[in-house]
């Protein structure tokens, strides 16, 4: 057999072109780059997920007199105390929770650095504040993180600088249990997760919640990734616009029959025999992922079980589930159960707890699992 150095130019995919991807895309639950005619009020998400949105008043639409990317921008108009808004709706996808990475990220055009003015925000008026995100009358960026009520200051993290007429990249990032805000990709302060407010809610844009606050300002290419922490340090802010598909990401590469090159299978990640999931976690203290692949989040249902949410859920129930409880000892084993197309669990247990055989669950560290599947 005569072996020769395959060349990149012999890398070819399946169909004879190739689509650039992000390798995240499956994991984006909110993509909206805010591409319309002047004056519409319809956006499109084009996220997997495919949220819907509501416009409500007339301040708010899309303009094309300046974007970022693409032709054009959402527009808020009113530099007068309003409750105009754009409305996301209510979703889980939107939650920045404790055991789940996570990234917002989109750009912003100051017009006014002079007055308070809500940019972002999640959750309900007086009952359950989840989030907000505004620029503070001396022209800084605040992130503030509720507790259910009015209880702000959880978290708040202030810092930037915005400048009227200039297009700033802004992102919180939930990484490792740190919570971040960059401002042009530079780091303007950090907080715990550790403790987190409220759960529900609906996603604004341009409003306190649904009160009246003064908007005016241009945005453009809002993206949310959930189970992904795309900025773990600080970096340089995205130079084209973002990628509404997986592309090549995620395919097969494989040699080609006459063995001259490659080809990408165009299967995308439901592949037979490769892992569609897998996950290393912690189930002590206040369980947490330390690194995964389509797991979102995971939840501490009870002593020794845990329930792991896929980010991307499975095509059905019958797939293959390999865990184990981050022991040597013979004494300890892990068990899966509950096998669904949006979760599983991993239940660690031992047969003697040193006094007696049975059943007893324990909370063990350096937890696994990993997922095969049709």
């Amino acid at each position: 057999m005569n072996l020769q150095k395959l060349r990149l130019g012999q890398l070819k995919p399946a169909d004879g072109a190739t689509t650039l991807g992000d390798v995240y895309y499956p994991q984006t639950v909110l993509l909206t780059p805010f591409e319309g005619t002047n004056g519409s009020t319809s956006i499109s998400d084009l996220s997997t997920r495919n949220h819907s949105s509501t416009f409500s008043g007339s301040s708010l639409s899309i303009s094309t007199s300046q974007s970022k990317f693409g032709s054009s921008s959402l527009f808020h108009n009113n530099q007068s105390s309003t409750t105009d808004h754009v409305s996301l709706g209510s979703n889980s996808d939107f939650l920045i929770n404790q055991n789940t990475e996570y990234t917002l990220e989109f750009w912003y055009r100051a017009l006014d650095t002079t007055a308070n003015i809500p940019f972002l925000g999640y959750g309900t008026y007086s009952s359950a504040i989840q989030f907000q995100m505004y620029a503070t009358g001396d022209g800084a960026v605040i992130f503030k993180q509720g507790s259910g009520s009015w209880g702000w200051g959880s978290i708040t993290i202030t810092g930037g600088t915005l400048t009227v007429d200039t297009w700033k990249h802004i992102a919180v990032v939930r990484n490792a249990g740190t919570l971040t805000v960059y401002v042009d990709g530079t780091s303007v302060g950090s907080a715990s997760t550790a403790n987190w407010g409220g759960s529900t809610g609906t996603l604004r844009i341009g409003t306190y919640f649904g009160n009246s606050r003064v908007g005016y300002f241009y945005m453009d290419d809002l993206r949310i990734t959930k189970g992904i922490a795309r900025y773990t340090g600080n970096f340089t802010p995205p130079t084209t616009a973002h990628l509404t598909s997986s592309g090549d990401a995620n395919k097969q590469i494989v040699v080609n029959s006459d063995a001259d090159g490659v080809a990408i299978g165009t299967g995308g990640i439901n592949q037979a025999r490769v892992a569609k999931a897998w996950v290393r976690f912690d189930q002590t203290g206040s369980q947490s992922i330390d690194s995964s692949y389509n797991i979102s989040s995971v939840t501490d249902t009870n002593t020794g079980i845990s329930t792991l949410n896929f980010s991307t859920a499975m095509s059905d129930a019958n797939y293959s589930v390999v865990a184990t409880g981050g022991s040597t000892n013979a004494r300890y084993y892990a068990s899966t159960w509950s096998i669904g197309t949006s979760s599983f669990q991993v239940r660690n247990f031992s047969v003697y707890n040193g006094s007696s055989l049975g059943e007893h669950y324990i909370d063990r560290a350096d937890c696994s699992a990993i997922v095969f599947g049709n």
